[in-house]
């Protein structure tokens, strides 16, 4: 016994290939977009190093001046201080961070690490008059 297709079979996997390549398109414009989180590192005022921060990078970044060095762990998306020449360790302190905004900044070093992520809208909380 022979079954035919008819035109409910060849609607019915039309709309599967129709929704199948929209999920596809969809789910990588998401991945691009989750990848956007970027830390920028500064000395004495000058870009010493850009990363993108994502969940399987992994780096260990030095950074030398002539008033001392930083040593700066990248793991699971987030970036931290991890060893310091300057006398108070502040900058070890401030833990780690990951998001939009967030700094970490060694002043007797002249070493300060900002976060940006470009897909943050900067959504006003409130606005006070």
């Amino acid at each position: 016994m022979k079954k035919k297709i008819n035109k409910y079979d060849i609607g019915l996997i039309a709309a599967i290939v129709i929704i199948s390549v929209f999920f596809i398109l969809y789910g990588g414009r998401d991945a691009v977009i989750s990848n956007s989180k970027t830390a920028y590192i500064y000395s004495n005022n000058q870009l010493a190093g850009e990363y993108v921060l994502t969940d399987d990078f992994k780096d260990v970044v030095n950074i030398e001046t002539e008033t001392g060095y930083n040593i700066m762990h990248i793991e699971g998306g987030q970036i931290w201080i991890h060893e310091a020449s300057c006398p108070d360790k502040i900058c070890i302190h401030q833990g780690k961070i990951s998001k939009n905004g967030e700094m970490i900044v060694c002043i007797p070093n002249r070493m300060i690490i900002k976060i940006v992520d470009d897909n943050d809208e900067g959504e006003i909380d409130f606005i006070a008059d």
